[in-house]
């Protein structure tokens, strides 16, 4: 037993390193100069960013806002919005269909870091963004294992050189100009017809295929036995679950006197006529019915077959 857990912690750290390169594993130990928000220890969730100003606070610091989006037609995209006392720089970016908003708040994160060049900054630099997860996940860099996420952490770590960061959380829709800016850029990136070639990462390759199933399983299935607008059309009459069943049991054709003799179907004899077997389409037959009057008429089918006594047999 002993052995199990020291192999089980030797797999579970070899698997920790996977996806990780050494000298990213090296470099990430610590991030001097950066500061991810600052938390409340008694919630463990970042209070938001003061926009009131600050004597200690320089007139010509660089504020970030980031966003990302997803419309319903499962297009993403990323917005940032750049700003100082004399600059200003907006870009929105596609993203691949399916891509999470998780991700497309992280690759607003990356683009706006890539984009800081262009600015003369002070030396504070400030990243604001209303998603807590995306803070969280870049403050644990010893568990970041994606790309973007890495990407991130070498940028933080190449401009804390020269600039103090702040990676900053901000509360969503309260009426932030630079957030309110960034989340309607984020949509327009969504909205943008472009497609992207990136590829897309293991989880959204799930959705992805999770939707399209999805789609499938909604549409009605071609058959000419089969005569409900969708599936599960019982379900939705307004009527007992003793009768829904009866009524699905009458259009599958499996009814309770249904039997098998020599891989044949045996019925018991229709008690209306007591010439035939009662099989489905025999007493509907008997009762001058079909299967349409079931989808169209659920009710009154179910009345006739109660009229004639007929429900013990179905």
């Amino acid at each position: 037993m002993v052995l199990g857990l020291v192999f089980g912690k030797i797999i579970r750290g070899a698997l920790d390193m996977t996806g990780k390169h050494p000298e990213e594993v090296e470099d990430t130990k610590e991030i001097s100069g950066v500061v991810f928000g600052t938390y409340n220890t008694s919630v463990s969730k970042p209070r938001p960013y003061t926009m009131t100003p600050r004597s200690d606070r320089e007139v010509d610091e660089v504020k970030v806002y980031t966003d990302g989006s997803r419309n319903d037609s499962d297009c993403s995209g990323s917005g940032i919005y750049i700003t100082t006392h004399n600059q200003e720089l907006k870009i929105h970016r596609r993203n691949p269909d399916f891509c999470s908003v998780f991700r497309s708040e992280l690759i607003a994160i990356d683009e706006g870091l890539d984009s800081l060049s262009s600015f003369s900054c002070s030396d504070e630099i400030w990243i604001l963004t209303d998603s807590r997860s995306s803070i969280q996940h870049s403050s644990n860099w010893h568990r970041v294992r994606d790309n973007t996420g890495m990407n991130i952490l070498n940028k933080l770590k190449s401009l804390s050189v020269s600039y103090r960061i702040h990676l900053q959380w901000i509360p969503a829709h309260v009426n932030i100009q630079g957030n309110e800016i960034s989340d309607a850029i984020a949509k327009a990136g969504a909205d943008d017809a472009s497609v992207p070639s990136a590829p897309l990462t293991y989880l959204e390759q799930f959705s992805r295929a999770k939707d399209r199933n999805k789609t499938i399983l909604l549409i009605p299935p071609v058959h000419h036995w089969y005569q409900g607008s969708r599936p599960g059309g019982c379900l939705s009459i307004a009527c007992s679950r003793h009768d829904q069943t009866t009524l699905t049991r009458l259009l599958s054709g499996h009814i309770r006197s249904l039997s098998f003799s020599y891989n044949s179907e045996c019925f018991e004899i229709c008690l209306k006529c007591t010439a035939e077997q009662a099989a489905p389409d025999h007493v509907l037959a008997c009762l001058e019915l079909s299967k349409q009057d079931l989808v169209s008429n659920p009710l009154l089918t179910l009345d006739f077959f109660r009229v004639h006594r007929l429900m013990d047999l179905i």
